[in-house]
């Protein structure tokens, strides 16, 4: 009994004993010639393909990651930062801290205190990276603090946009408060009426359980132009901790913040 293999051999092949040759017949010849056609495209194709070239996000114009400055002590200012504090005010206490969970952190803290740590922010454009962006939790709220009301007007940690000098400061903060409503905003005065303050509040007493982190984005140029009509061309960067109104103590963390483009 033939096999259907040998069918096969002796329809396409002509072997040749004396020669110890094969002779392909035209059938053969076909297939060979597509797959040499087939194996130089594959070839082709591999040595001029270019992989799309994937867009990359823009880095951010300005950061701080609140890295440990070897040799600081505790309560000392982070590099390029410095210390604003209230007179006749008990300081609040701002220290760069860490851990193996959450890294390098800022951690700000006032008892019956207020402070600020204010640095110049030249490289940011406002134009071109409007997007303030920041890692924060609040660990202990001010008790009975409303950022509405003048004598109770305290917070855990505010973060602050400003232009201007000591006798026409404009600023706009976003801030962690106890009492007062989230998306609540107003405008506040200090040091007689030269600093003005347009605030936001974005986070109270219903999200501090737990000490949950949490990532904010804002867009400071619009902000800034609502509030005050213009979007400022040379800025500073404030963090604040404040409990001497309510007479108690504040505490939070601030793990990094930059300045972004805006997402098309």
């Amino acid at each position: 009994m033939v096999s259907y293999i040998q069918i096969f051999l002796r329809k396409n092949l002509d072997l040749h004993i004396s020669g110890l040759r094969v002779r392909i017949k035209p059938m053969f010849k076909w297939i060979a010639v597509i797959m040499v056609i087939v194996c130089a495209a594959i070839l082709a194709a591999l040595f001029f393909y270019r992989p799309p070239a994937v867009e990359k996000e823009a880095p951010p114009s300005w950061r701080e990651d609140f890295l440990p400055v070897f040799g600081s002590a505790k309560g000392g200012a982070p590099k390029g930062w410095l210390f604003k504090e209230k007179p006749g005010t008990k300081r609040a206490v701002f220290s760069v801290a860490g851990n193996s969970k959450d890294g390098s952190f800022l951690h700000v803290e006032a008892d019956r205190a207020s402070a600020s740590l204010v640095t110049k922010a030249d490289s940011v454009d406002l134009t071109k990276t409007p997007i303030l962006r920041w890692r924060w939790r609040a660990t202990a709220l001010p008790e009975g603090a409303d950022g509405r009301v003048m004598d109770k007007d305290d917070q855990a940690i505010g973060i602050y946009v400003g232009t201007g000098g000591v006798l026409n400061n404009k600023s706009v903060s976003y801030r962690w408060d106890t009492d007062t409503p989230k998306k609540a905003e107003g405008s506040s005065l200090y040091g007689f009426g030269t600093i003005k303050v347009k605030w936001h509040t974005l986070r109270n007493k219903e999200d501090a359980a737990g000490g949950k982190w949490f990532v904010e984005e804002r867009n400071v140029a619009e902000d800034f132009n609502k509030a005050w009509g213009f979007c400022p061309a040379v800025i500073y960067l404030s963090v604040s901790c404040n409990s001497q109104y309510t007479k108690s103590q504040a505490a939070a963390d601030l793990a990094w913040i930059e300045f972004d483009p805006e997402k098309p």
